[in-house]
């Protein structure tokens, strides 16, 4: 039985996991992650620079009251339905086995992030049922259908995640909001939005929960925050269901450093807009770019990430490794997405895009024995 499920990082190990060479993460790209290719708002930086030595030596506020006040005012949400945790895996591990009983029916996405279907297996012992995302229909939710699998599998708990990882895939809140519409209250939501507001101001459903009670929203401030070192994280469920849950959570479930940092991104939606704006920017140069290239297949995505589908992923791999430029690949183990698929965060500069043209090239050229590549289509320039 694996301990653990399956995640990118391979990227620091070349950096080095006794943080002696820290000096290597200029020149190492972690592609294989989905961290945020932007520095967090100047806010942060500047009340992490003015206060450290305090924000270090001082307990923070017992349960992160000013935080959680902040997350309110800023999303129009009631104080008493949010509870904050030390990153979403916090939230994840504490609060599923309460509300899931052990070996109960749970319906997942089939491809969705790994630590779901690990935790529903080997944490829950749940009987796990897959709603299929098929490549050829650009991993998306049909709704209608999905409608009809939840009704039909009659799970007690569905764990979505929304915009959908490793897809990048988002499902609209109007039709998020059909679906549940038309599933029982019975049926336990656990929404993930790690990456929602890639997708545009409003498409959050935390507002949502206020009037449902079978809804609970995990919200990280990792990804799109630029956060993911200091682990803050937060859900927003019923009155009834976060005083249960918050039983679970101990003491000082967040660092000041980290809460300070959280009010601070919180209080700057103008600098988080424009670095989403220049995401997709990025993604959109990336995909052109990449599916110029006959032989690489590139997934459309509304997130900070994209699917790249070849048949030499593996080689590919290797090849960035060599270059200090690490991205995700699947191993085909379980699941829908096999070996041929590569997992890339959008990064600010271009280079992971670069070198993989590069190396696609270069790998072709050694495959087909053509020194020019793809026909009809030169290497780039180096």
């Amino acid at each position: 039985m694996n301990e653990s499920a399956e995640h990118g990082g391979d990227f620091f190990r070349a950096i080095g996991l006794d943080f002696r060479t820290l000096s290597r993460s200029r020149e190492v790209i972690g592609a294989d992650v989905l961290d945020a290719w932007f520095d967090p708002s100047p806010r942060v930086l500047a009340a992490l620079r003015e206060y450290l030595p305090f924000l270090l030596r001082t307990s923070p506020p017992t349960y992160a009251e000013g935080l959680v006040e902040t997350i309110a005012e800023v999303r129009g949400l009631d104080a008493a339905s949010i509870l904050p945790g030390a990153g979403s895996s916090s939230l994840i591990f504490a609060c599923l086995p309460a509300l899931i009983e052990q070996g109960a029916r749970v319906l997942l996405l089939d491809p969705t992030y790994s630590e779901y279907s690990h935790f529903a297996l080997q944490h829950l012992g749940a009987s796990v049922a897959s709603y299929r995302l098929a490549p050829e229909c650009g991993f998306a939710i049909c709704t209608g259908d999905f409608v009809r699998a939840t009704l039909e599998i009659a799970p007690a708990a569905v764990l979505l995640v929304n915009p959908n990882s490793p897809t990048g895939v988002h499902w609209p809140r109007r039709e998020a909001l059909r679906w549940l519409d038309r599933i029982p209250e019975s049926t336990l939501v656990w929404l993930d939005e790690t990456y929602v507001e890639y997708a545009g101001a409003g498409e959050s459903l935390e507002s949502e929960t206020a009037r449902r009670p079978n809804l609970i929203v995990l919200k990280s401030m990792s990804k799109v925050y630029a956060l993911s070192g200091l682990r803050v994280a937060y859900l927003v469920a019923p009155a009834v269901l976060r005083q249960r849950l918050a039983r679970l959570i101990p003491p000082w479930p967040v660092g000041l450093a980290a809460q300070v940092a959280a009010v601070e991104a919180l209080r700057d939606p103008q600098y988080y807009a424009a670095r989403y704006a220049e995401t997709h920017q990025l993604r959109r140069e990336a995909f052109l770019r990449l599916s110029a290239i006959p032989g690489l297949r590139v997934h459309p995505s509304q997130s900070n990430f994209y699917l790249v589908e070849t048949d030499h992923a593996a080689a590919l791999a290797e090849r960035l490794r060599a270059m200090n430029i690490f991205v995700r690949q699947f191993d085909g183990s379980s699941g829908i997405l096999d070996s041929r698929y590569l997992r890339i965060a959008v990064k600010g500069d271009g280079r992971v895009e670069q070198a993989l043209a590069c190396a696609f090239y270069e790998l072709h050229s050694q495959v087909g024995g053509n020194r020019s590549g793809v026909p009809g289509h030169p290497p780039p320039e180096p």
